[in-house]
């Protein structure tokens, strides 16, 4: 006899990118979390890093010109950045910022248990989606085009565009087999 698989997933997260899965009832469940200089976890981490080299920048208003300052990060029109660089705090890439250990490759993980969840699709986009839409917008959105997600996935990154969103934006739409949708087709 053989045992049913494991139906658990498992998810990897560095960065901004970011997973978000919709479960049997409709609900937007967060399957990573991004790893942005603002967030105090990361705050404390990247300054526990005793960086010497680092610099803070500050706007002249008068020059338009950044000013640089030891230690610490710059605010540059509501976003916060690593070294006046970097929007997020844990990257694959972005050497520079890892041999001063301020940026790290360190990923969260998390387990889902599917059966528990029974999820219908799951959407993984790069941070411009997430820039336009909440977690809620991007699922009801993908959900009203489910029955073609490839088609979903193309129109969320075009309503993104639309929102002003300025930053590259991928998206793709993983359809569970076990779906409710799928079901009933």
């Amino acid at each position: 006899m053989m045992e049913e698989p494991d139906k658990d997933l498992t998810v990897a997260n560095v960065g901004d990118s970011r997973g978000v899965l919709c479960d049997k009832d409709g609900n937007a469940i967060p399957l990573s979390h991004d790893h942005k200089p603002y967030q105090l976890k990361e705050r404390k981490r990247i300054k526990r890093a005793d960086c010497t080299k680092c610099e803070r920048y500050q706007l002249d208003k008068l020059t338009g010109f950044l000013t640089v300052f030891p230690g610490g990060f710059i605010s540059f029109n509501g976003s916060w950045r690593v070294q006046g660089i970097l929007a997020m705090s844990r990257s694959l890439g972005d050497y520079p910022l890892k041999n001063l250990n301020v940026v790290i490759p360190d990923p969260d993980i998390l387990t889902f248990d599917l059966d528990k969840l029974q999820p219908e699709f799951m959407i993984l986009a790069s941070d411009g989606l997430w820039d336009a839409f909440s977690n809620e917008e991007a699922v009801r959105f993908i959900k009203e085009r489910l029955d073609e997600p490839h088609f979903g996935a193309k129109s969320i990154v075009l309503q993104s565009f639309y929102r002003g969103c300025p930053d590259n934006i991928t998206v793709m739409v993983v359809k569970f087999r076990n779906s409710s949708k799928t079901e009933e087709q």
